[in-house]
């Protein structure tokens, strides 16, 4: 069912747009937000090799000199996401494998404190997502969408319930072609997700996928939206709706 903020917003669209003046005068198919999009992917690699360098350095350090355990393995599942995109297959495997050697060594005590912080979520749907990445690139698509949901099945992660979860890979799928899981994946994330900025973010995705956009899957997409001429209400004001 379509949360009352959604239906909405999708009802009231083209009345709050009638006058938007849109930036690409051939929308969607736009020579120019083509180019855009492209730059913005060719900065995402740049930016995502560079912290790709910064994770490990960060994870390395902390091996070295923390006494925290969950701080190291939270290190090592933020840089995993990183090497999964770019390293090799068996270099990936062997530190998700390292994550739960962490993990092992934590006591009783550690793992249920653990679990009643987050859960460890975070930890776990990084780990998802790694995977994901590897059955992506070996071209086992299949596998790949269904660790890409089973990656979402969480709960009770304050992490994220707050900042949402990982877009990296989505970018990537849905930028060649598979629409399907690009969109299981976004309802999906209603099930822990959730508040205005969220529903705001996934209403103009689905909305530009439907419009067959080019999508970077990050807040810039709700002005994009407007820019391109689609009939979507602009989610950054306030138009006085209860939320």
């Amino acid at each position: 069912m379509i949360k009352p903020l959604v239906a909405l917003l999708m009802c009231t669209s083209t009345m709050l747009n009638s006058s938007a003046h849109a930036y690409y005068e051939k929308g969607c198919e736009d020579p120019e937000y083509h180019q855009y999009i492209k730059n913005q992917f060719a900065h995402f690699e740049t930016k995502n090799r560079r912290l790709l360098a910064d994770t490990l350095r960060d994870y390395e350090r902390s091996l070295a000199t923390s006494k925290n355990p969950y701080q190291v393995i939270a290190d090592l599942s933020r840089h995993l996401k990183y090497s999964a995109q770019f390293e090799p297959i068996s270099t990936v495997t062997a530190k998700i494998d390292r994550i739960f050697e962490h993990a092992d060594r934590l006591s009783s005590e550690q793992q249920i404190a653990g679990d009643a912080f987050d859960n460890f979520s975070s930890e776990t749907h990084s780990v998802g997502i790694a995977r994901a990445w590897i059955a992506y690139r070996q071209d086992n698509h299949e596998l790949a969408f269904a660790e890409l949901l089973k990656s979402i099945e969480v709960s009770g992660s304050a992490v994220l319930s707050s900042f949402g979860p990982d877009f990296e890979l989505v970018r990537y799928i849905y930028r060649d072609g598979h629409i399907e899981p690009v969109v299981a994946y976004i309802n999906k994330t209603e099930e822990f997700w959730t508040g205005s900025r969220p529903d705001g973010l996934r209403y103009v995705w689905l909305k530009m996928i439907k419009a067959e956009c080019k999508i970077q899957f990050d807040f810039v997409d709700t002005i994009n939206a407007l820019e391109l001429g689609l009939s979507v209400i602009d989610v950054n004001k306030d138009y006085g709706i209860s939320r």
